[in-house]
């Protein structure tokens, strides 16, 4: 996979590329540039959930591309849940990029479908976890309230509100107990999220009774 993260690095204008995975960040990186590691995942993340969105709609998108005011940076979906990111320069020709990176996408696929790969695990709903029963149990115990939570954020953010609440649900998961007096420390990263302060404020009116 590295050498094929090292062929799109020569790309004309690349400063270096990774694969992000929605659930594990960068899990393997090329990257010579200065764009901190944060914000490599934040711009992932966005381009996960483009990729998402698309796919409710019926739409597969090939590439995309956000250029910003020190760098450009193209994205490519491979397995479901992880995308290519090609960090380049701001001037640089992301179509050029696109095409040239696609013509490795291929391979790359090859190899993380005969990988364990994070990319491969598939989740849906808010019940849905990576793991088996016992961790389905564990969820169970709080999924009425998750799916409260999921109708609030539909009103704030809309459709694509359960696949985000399910990557919410994942890191709520991994920083303590699964239970309702928790659910409170839930809903404070999904108001971050949210960002617009109207919204977020009718968002956490709606949820009051699971704060408390």
């Amino acid at each position: 996979m590295r050498k094929l993260l090292k062929e799109i690095s020569v790309i004309p204008g690349v400063a270096g590329s990774c694969i992000f995975d929605k659930n594990e960040g960068a899990v393997c990186t090329e990257l010579e540039a200065d764009m901190p590691r944060d914000l490599t995942e934040n711009v992932g993340i966005h381009f996960v959930r483009l990729v998402q969105m698309g796919a409710m709609n019926k739409l597969t998108i090939k590439s995309a591309h956000f250029r910003f005011d020190r760098y450009a940076v193209v994205g490519l979906p491979l397995e479901k849940g992880a995308i290519l990111l090609a960090i380049c320069d701001s001037g640089a020709n992301c179509s050029l990029v696109a095409t040239t990176a696609a013509m490795l996408v291929e391979d790359m696929r090859d190899e993380l479908s005969g990988a364990s790969h994070p990319a491969r695990q598939t989740q849906t709903g808010v019940a849905s976890t990576a793991g088996g029963d016992e961790d389905s149990q564990e969820i169970s115990g709080v999924e009425e309230q998750l799916k409260v939570i999921e109708g609030a954020l539909v009103g704030a953010i809309g459709p694509v509100a359960g696949m985000i609440l399910t990557d919410y649900v994942n890191k709520w998961r991994q920083s303590g107990p699964v239970t309702a007096g928790r659910l409170p420390a839930l809903i404070t990263m999904l108001i971050d999220e949210i960002g617009d302060e109207k919204l977020a404020a009718e968002f956490k009116g709606k949820l009051r009774h699971l704060m408390s």
